[in-house]
């Protein structure tokens, strides 16, 4: 299976691809991945708008810490409590939906970046009748009509929607999306996550209070699969909401594949997300020069072997002034690595075999010639 064609969050986990068998009966291994020990970390970040400007004064939370972006939009944070494999902040400022990050945090400085994206209302109707919203890329939301507010009362007025469309092959969707690729299913246990569209939406009164769809009641999300993922497409696939109190996804339903369509019914509203599940392994990276020093900044990506088309399935993120990152990868998948300077410059690529281990390791040596030849590569 496969995910998009761009960057993948300044760190997500996803995956699925295809060797001699279908991994799909990944799901079967009995295996379960966890976020392990208490640590402190620090971490550093940039939040931008969607036109990749610096947002300054947004706020930022990790756990009890709090602090706010510089005119550079950028921040940090040290000696965070966190825990080994899961880190989660959250950034916002009025005018934008709420943004927020997870990553599997490592030792030196995580760095992360967030794109806040404008709350802006895309239609407005009056509650009590049904109602048809299309979105961009011919994503439809299909209400009965049936609202009510927060507190549970019944809504009467007039209904604001506030909506952003992420499709797998948007080359911006993980720094949009929240939290990272890992989900809770329905029996509690974790898994990595491949996704195939997401939507953010939030519903507002005509005094901007926020509403939610009537208990009850439920709505239709159409949303067309991207013609790249149209041949791993699986018929039926989970449908997760998410948490922003845990940073998690949460499976909650499924859709249904219909033609080159996924419908799906949700009973509230949050960003939703068809992803297809799959066990998890940690990828332990490492990146030093010939002289064993490490090599700060390099940024590491996953692709898969096979497929429709080669598309990025993951950025794993930049390795941190150890030299070291760490980041959930599909188990038993071939993968392709590879690891690129601060100037995008390709400097390592390899061949990932399949492998059942539950933990991998990639050494990455820089010989002095590209080392010379790249300046930009930090110690």
């Amino acid at each position: 299976m496969k995910i998009n064609k761009l960057f993948i969050l300044a760190f997500a986990l996803v995956g699925i691809l295809f060797t001699s068998c279908d991994t799909r009966d990944e799901k079967e291994v009995s295996y379960e991945f966890n976020f392990g020990n208490a640590v402190t970390r620090n971490f550093k970040g940039k939040i931008v708008d969607n036109n990749h400007n610096p947002v300054a004064n947004a706020t930022i939370k990790m756990g009890s810490l709090t602090t706010l972006t510089d005119s550079n939009g950028e921040f940090t944070l040290a000696n965070v409590p966190v825990l080994e494999r899961f880190a989660y902040l959250t950034a916002e400022k009025a005018g934008f939906m709420k943004g927020s990050r997870a990553t599997m945090p490592h030792d030196g400085e995580n760095d992360m970046v967030i794109m806040l994206l404008p709350e802006n209302v895309v239609d407005t109707f009056a509650a009590g009748t049904p109602k048809n919203v299309m979105l961009p890329n011919n994503v439809k939301v299909a209400f009965d009509g049936a609202f009510m507010t927060e507190n549970g009362a019944a809504y009467t007025g007039n209904v604001n929607v506030v909506a952003h469309v992420l499709t797998s092959t948007d080359p911006d969707v993980f720094i949009k999306m929240p939290g990272n690729l890992i989900g809770e299913r329905t029996d509690g246990t974790l898994s990595g996550m491949e996704t195939y569209g997401m939507i953010n939406l939030e519903l507002k009164g005509d005094n901007n209070e926020k509403l939610q769809i009537a208990t009850g009641h439920k709505a239709e999300i159409v949303f067309p699969i991207a013609e790249n993922q149209l041949d791993t497409a699986p018929a039926t696939i989970p449908l997760w909401s998410f948490d922003e109190n845990s940073g998690l996804w949460k499976e909650e339903g499924f859709s249904r594949k219909v033609g080159n369509k996924y419908y799906g019914e949700v009973s509230h509203f949050t960003w939703w997300n068809n992803d297809y599940a799959y066990v998890v392994a940690t990828l332990y990276v490492t990146v030093k020069n010939s002289d064993e020093s490490p090599v700060n900044g390099v940024r590491v990506t996953i692709t898969r072997q096979a497929g429709s088309t080669g598309d990025v399935l993951m950025d794993l993120g930049v390795t941190g002034a150890n030299g070291t990152l760490s980041a959930g990868v599909p188990r038993n998948e071939v993968l392709i690595f590879r690891a690129y300077n601060t100037q995008g410059v390709l400097i390592n690529q390899q061949v990932l075999p399949a492998s059942p281990d539950l933990q991998r390791y990639v050494t990455v040596i820089i010989p002095t010639i590209d080392r010379l030849a790249n300046p930009n590569i930090r110690k």
